[in-house]
C-alpha cells in the first residue's frame, strides 16, 4: 500500500487529536476568555484591548511564513514537523501562565506587560501549532482518511477548549476564592502543563509518511511565490478569514451576553462554555458521515448559512429565561463543530493540489499561510469586539453598564457574526477541489505525475 494512502490507526488519530487539544487551550481561551480577562479583571479599556489583539497579530505576518519555511526544511529522525512538538511544549506551557498574570503596574506598565506576554504566547503558539497542523498533511494524503483524521482531531480538540473556557473560571474560584486574578493564573498554569503532556503524547504516537517529491534549500520568498500560484488557497483565505471573524466575535462576546443580556452569573457562563465544547464534539463526529454523503463544499455552504440565520434568533429570544438561548447556543456550536473538520480537510486538499500544480510540496508554508489568515481573523474579530464595545460605551471593570452598552453587546453578538458567516458561505462556493478531483490528484501524485 502506498504511503500516500496508507490507513491510519485509531491510536494515531487519537494521539494526533491530543495535539490540537493542547493548542486549543490557548486558541479557545483567546477567543472566549481573554477579552473578558483583559477588560474585567486586568482592567484594560476595551479600545486598548481591541487594538492590542490586532497590532500584536500583525507580527504573525512575519513569523508564520518563517516558521512554515523552517518546518519544511527541518530534517531529523522524527521527521520535519514532529520535533517541534518536543522542543516547544515547555515554553508553550510557560506562555499560558505569563499571559494570565496580573502584575501590579500602573496603566502604562500594564499595557506594556500585556503586549510582551501576548507576543510571547503568540510566538510559542506559532512555533508549535504550525508544525502540528502541517503534521496532518504528512500523515496521510488520502482524502477520506484525511477527513477521518480531521474529524478525530476536532472531536478531541474541545477537551483543551474546555480547559481554556468552561473550566477556567470555576477552577480559578476554587483555587483562589475571592481572587479571580490569581485563580486564573494558577488555572492556566495547570492547563499549560496538561497541554505540554498532550503535545508529548502526540509526538510519541504519530508518524510522518508523506515526504516532499522535490527537496530544495530554504527560500522563503520562493515558497511564498509558489503559494501565490495556488488559486484554491486564495479562495480558502477569504473563507477562513470570514469564518474566524464570525467565530471570534460571537465567542468573545458570549461571556458578556450571558452576564448582561441574560443576567446570569459565572455558573451559567460555565454551562454555556461547557456546552460549546460538547456541541463541538458532536458536530466534529458528524462531519465524517456527512462529508461521505454530501459534497463537503456544499455542506460547508449550508452550515454557514444556517449559522448566520440561527444566530439571529438571539435578537428575539426572551431574556428572562436563559434556557432557550442555551438551546440555540448548542445548535450553533454543533454546526461549528461540523465546519472545523471540513475546513481543515480542504486546507490539506489545497496543499496537495498545490504540489500537483507546481511540483513542489510546501506543506509548512501552506499551513503557515492558512494559520496566519486564521489568526488574522482572530485578531480582526477581537479588535472589532473591543472597538464595538467601546463604541457602545462599555466601561471596563464596571459592574453596572449603560442601556446603550448592553444593547451594543446584543447587536455585536448577533448581527456581526451573521454577516461574516454569510461571507464564508458565499466564498466557499468558488472552491473547486471536489472529492473526485482530489482522488485524481492523489493518484497522480502517487505516480509522480503532475498537472500538464
Amino acid at each position: 500500500m502506498s504511503a500516500l494512502t496508507e490507513k491510519v490507526s485509531a491510536k494515531e488519530k487519537f494521539g494526533f487529536g491530543l495535539g490540537d487539544a493542547a493548542s486549543h487551550i490557548v486558541f479557545d481561551s483567546s477567543v472566549a476568555i481573554l477579552a473578558y480577562f483583559y477588560t474585567n479583571i486586568y482592567g484594560l479599556p476595551p479600545a486598548v484591548m481591541g487594538t492590542l489583539f490586532l497590532v500584536v497579530r500583525v507580527l504573525d505576518a512575519i513569523t508564520d511564513p518563517i516558521m512554515g519555511a523552517i518546518a519544511d526544511q527541518t530534517k531529523s529522525r522524527w521527521g520535519r514537523f514532529r520535533p517541534w512538538l518536543l522542543i516547544i511544549c515547555v515554553p508553550f506551557a510557560v506562555s499560558c501562565i505569563l499571559v494570565y498574570s496580573t502584575p501590579d503596574f500602573d496603566q502604562t506598565g500594564k499595557i506594556i506587560y500585556a503586549v510582551i506576554a501576548y507576543i510571547f504566547m503568540t510566538l510559542m503558539y506559532t512555533a508549535i501549532n504550525i508544525p502540528y497542523c502541517s503534521l496532518g498533511a504528512a500523515i496521510t494524503a488520502d482524502p477520506s482518511e484525511n477527513l477521518s483524521l480531521q474529524s478525530w482531531r476536532f472531536a478531541i480538540a474541545p477537551i483543551g477548549g474546555a480547559m481554556g473556557t468552561a473550566l477556567i473560571l470555576p477552577l480559578a474560584d476554587f483555587l483562589a476564592p475571592g481572587d479571580r486574578a490569581s485563580g486564573m493564573q494558577w488555572a492556566m498554569g495547570i492547563f499549560g502543563v496538561i497541554g505540554c503532556i498532550m503535545f508529548l503524547i502526540c509526538f510519541l504516537t504519530t508518524k510522518e509518511r508523506i515526504e516532499p517529491v522535490k527537496e530544495e534549500n530554504l527560500n522563503i520568498l520562493r515558497d511564498v511565490k509558489i503559494l501565490a500560484k495556488n488559486d484554491q488557497w486564495w479562495i480558502l483565505s477569504v473563507y477562513n478569514l470570514a469564518m474566524l471573524c464570525g467565530v471570534v466575535v460571537r465567542g468573545s462576546l458570549l461571556v458578556y451576553f450571558v452576564q448582561y443580556i441574560l443576567n446570569q452569573g459565572s455558573s451559567v457562563i460555565s454551562m454555556f462554555m461547557l456546552a460549546t465544547t460538547v456541541a463541538a464534539v458532536v458536530g466534529s463526529l458528524a462531519a465524517k458521515p456527512l462529508g461521505s454523503k454530501v459534497c463537503k463544499i456544499r455542506a460547508s455552504v449550508w452550515v454557514n448559512i444556517l449559522s448566520a440565520l440561527i444566530g439571529l434568533l438571539f435578537l428575539v429570544l426572551p431574556t428572562e429565561y436563559w434556557i432557550p438561548a442555551f438551546i440555540v447556543h448548542i445548535i450553533l456550536n454543533v454546526l461549528q463543530g461540523i465546519n472545523a473538520p471540513l475546513q481543515w480537510s480542504m486546507i490539506t486538499d489545497a496543499n496537495n493540489y498545490g504540489e500537483w500544480k507546481t511540483q513542489r510540496r510546501i506543506t509548512g508554508m501552506n499551513v503557515a499561510a492558512n494559520i496566519f489568515i486564521i489568526k488574522l481573523g482572530v485578531a480582526i474579530g477581537g479588535a472589532l469586539t473591543g472597538w464595538g464595545l467601546a463604541f457602545y460605551g462599555y466601561q471596563a471593570g464596571v459592574e453596572q453598564q449603560s442601556a446603550e452598552a448592553i444593547r451594543g453587546v446584543l447587536i455585536l453578538f448577533t448581527v456581526l457574526p451573521a454577516i461574516f458567516y454569510l461571507i464564508t458561505a458565499i466564498s466557499i462556493r468558488f472552491y473547486q477541489l471536489t472529492e473526485d478531483k482530489m482522488n485524481t490528484i492523489v493518484t497522480d501524485l502517487s505516480k509522480g505525475q503532475f498537472q500538464m
